[in-house]
């Protein structure tokens, strides 16, 4: 989970095997094909202060912290890592808060995912869910929503059947200049909507700050969430402004054109410990009035993220996320889009490095 574990490790391993001669070490960590970072040691440096009091501080003092080409010439790459195809088949939960009804419901079943690799940059994966039990179908409020229902329906996804295909796209990112990266993303996005996904973000390596702009044309699937779509569709797309504050919060604003077509922005505010585990809380306000809203005048919520290694207790790079929010309504409606820029690069920045530098012994 720690960038800097990994830079340590593989400095370590080459001051090992390669000759003498070689002294300036440049370790770039790659995520998805995105180079995060140039991490540039002495080898001198390294060998010197293996055993000195506060080593790691010592060396993170003579270390050079930089932005990546896009193109890395020169750079050791392993080939054959390419093509490759992962898979993984096991439990699955889904619940739904805060139902006047019945306030906690759940489903339970199996889940398989599936994912490609062809090249560097690309991806094609897929995630195909079938419920053994549960409650979360159960639901007959009626919809009273006057906007386009683009979440209220959610209990009809739920009845469409046993077996939903979670998601299926293909995804292409890179690295266009040395702050700046890119993604494509067409297919089923979500279980409610497919379409085509276009991201921009800007990031350089030392900054604190960073924009991004997404821009989505999407359309509503059937509610048996396996092949087709319905008749609505919509252009939908944010500009994004992300700051790395101190202690570890970490904020977000989002501001632009929503699922139901209302215009708004969303703020969200989040603190990331140590250990991994993040908290944070949001909400969003659009032209929707609250009348038009519905009960809870406008989207909120809670979300909470943990760190897999903390459960299976050994080192894994994967999270498990959960929004938590007292009402799901059509106002303020953001696309769910697998694999967005920002989370994916800024953990080999120059903050996600240094928050975590005291491991590069490790």
């Amino acid at each position: 989970r720690a960038t800097a574990v990994s830079v340590g490790r593989v400095a370590r391993a080459m001051a090992r095997i390669l000759p003498a001669s070689v002294e300036t070490f440049r370790i770039v960590p790659v995520v998805e094909n995105l180079a995060q970072s140039a991490i540039v040691l002495r080898r001198s440096d390294l060998e010197a202060l293996e055993t000195a009091p506060n080593s790691a501080d010592a060396l993170l003092a003579v270390a050079g912290i930089t932005s990546a080409s896009p193109n890395l010439s020169g750079s050791a790459r392993n080939e054959e890592l390419f093509p490759a195809f992962n898979w993984s088949f096991g439990p699955y939960l889904a619940q739904r808060l805060f139902d006047p009804d019945e306030p906690y419901r759940i489903d339970g079943g199996v889940q398989l995912d599936l994912s490609f690799r062809p090249a560097p940059g690309w991806k094609i994966a897929g995630q195909l869910q079938h419920r053994l039990s549960g409650s979360i179908s159960d639901g007959d409020r009626t919809n009273d929503s006057v906007l386009d229902h683009v979440r209220t329906d959610a209990v009809l996804y739920a009845r469409g059947g046993d077996t939903s295909l979670q998601n299926l796209y293909v995804n292409r990112q890179w690295k266009v200049a040395p702050d700046v990266y890119a993604r494509v993303t067409a297919g089923y996005l979500e279980r409610m909507f497919g379409g085509v996904s276009a991201e921009v973000l800007w990031k350089p390596v030392a900054s604190r700050l960073a924009f991004g702009v997404e821009a989505n044309y999407v359309k509503q699937r059937e509610f048996d969430s396996i092949f087709g779509f319905q008749d609505y569709g919509v252009a939908t797309g944010h500009a994004s402004a992300y700051y790395e504050f101190k202690n570890g919060f970490n904020g977000k604003i989002d501001v632009g054109r929503y699922l139901a077509g209302d215009v708004g922005a969303t703020v969200t505010l989040e603190r990331e410990f140590a250990n991994g585990w993040r908290v944070g809380g949001f909400f969003t306000l659009t032209d929707v009035s609250s009348e038009d809203f519905g009960e809870g005048s406008f989207d909120k919520g809670i979300t909470l993220t943990i760190p897999l290694d903390w459960m299976l207790g050994r080192p894994d790079q994967r999270t498990r996320s959960v929004a938590i929010r007292p009402l799901l309504r059509d106002g303020g409606a953001r696309l769910d889009v697998p694999g967005r820029l920002y989370e994916q690069v800024r953990s080999g920045h120059s903050k996600g490095l240094v928050g975590n530098w005291s491991g590069v012994w490790e």
